[in-house]
């Protein structure tokens, strides 16, 4: 579902008599391997990226090697990377797939450059369960691996390029069009130096069908040491 241009004049004026969003004394939702992700603070249906303090200073701080330091982008990068993916996406297929994340833009924060995208919800209302979380709670049935094979055809049937699937940034949403279905919320964009797979659709054919595979062995491996057992689907 896309911002409307209510809710996005609503968000810009709010931005407008905020020159940050105050996110430092805020609790955040979720803390990845480079990022915080916190509740906007003025809208609940979106949420806010930001890169960890901590890493910024350490990955491209005066001891960082040269070749970061002087990256035009910084550590936005990734920021970069992310938003050019979407809006390739976009431009192909005239829409948001409903598989992906929306993405709205930046913001300022008291954190530095923040990267405003769409809560992904799942049936009960409140943010939608990362693989992750299902795996532990013991939800990870057949039901849910059939719905993990069916992201899997979306994503070969369009063209977005991926440089991290995992059971941390795939969620479990559900909408009234779509049911249960499974949302990329992070990893979007080509993280490599040659960009192979924006030059051939074989190749990033590939390469998403093998993050798949690899995906799925660790979902194995780590259902088995939480004491489940991988489910199979039906005639496979």
């Amino acid at each position: 579902m896309q911002m409307n241009m209510k809710e996005g004049a609503h968000l810009a004026e709010q931005s407008k008599s905020n020159a940050e969003l105050e996110l430092t004394n805020l609790t955040p939702l979720n803390k990845g391997n480079s990022r915080l992700v916190f509740e906007h603070p003025n809208d609940s249906r979106w949420l806010v990226k930001v890169l960890r303090p901590d890493l910024m200073s350490t990955r491209y701080g005066p001891d960082a090697p040269l070749r970061k330091r002087r990256r035009r982008y910084g550590f936005y990068r990734s920021f970069i990377r992310e938003i050019q993916e979407y809006v390739a996406v976009y431009a192909s297929m005239g829409k948001t797939p409903y598989f992906l994340q929306t993405v709205a833009g930046v913001v300022e924060t008291d954190l530095g450059l923040g990267l405003v995208s769409k809560a992904v919800l799942g049936r009960n209302g409140k943010l939608a369960p990362s693989i992750g979380t299902l795996i532990s709670s013991g939800a990870f049935d057949e039901a849910v691996l059939h719905d993990l094979e069916k992201f899997l055809e979306n994503i070969l049937a369009c063209d977005v390029v991926i440089s991290d699937m995992n059971a941390g940034n795939l969620v479990y949403a559900y909408s009234q069009e779509h049911g249960n279905h499974f949302v990329l919320i992070d990893g979007l964009g080509n993280a490599n130096f040659l960009p192979f797979k924006l030059l051939s659709r074989q190749i990033n054919h590939r390469s998403k069908r093998n993050r798949f595979e690899r995906l799925k062995n660790r979902i194995a491996t780590r259902l088995e040491k939480a004491g489940y057992v991988m489910p199979t689907l039906a005639g496979v």
